[in-house]
């Protein structure tokens, strides 16, 4: 049983898996460290607008609404993407 694990465990297409499934997780990694850094900013600047087209004085109010605002913007984002990003049947 042991020599059939490195057996398995030295094959080339088990190595080719494992870079594969490394290069993902980095790629992963860095793609939520970069949202994790825009963050901020883009909830200040919706935060700002929200505050510009609102009379609304309440700081929790604000932030709700920022939140809102968000979500309905990247709903929007996602609703023009999908045709795009849809796999063909072709």
């Amino acid at each position: 049983m042991k020599k059939r694990l490195q057996i398995f465990c030295k094959s080339k297409e088990f190595e080719r898996e494992f870079r594969k499934q490394l290069q993902m997780l980095i790629i992963v990694t860095f793609g939520f460290t970069i949202a994790f850094t825009w963050r901020q900013a883009i909830f200040n600047l919706s935060l700002a607008t929200v505050r510009f087209f609102t009379n609304i004085k309440n700081f929790s109010a604000w932030n709700i609404l920022a939140s809102i605002f968000i979500a309905i913007l990247i709903l929007f984002v996602i609703f023009l993407a999908s045709p795009y990003l849809k796999g063909g049947d072709d």
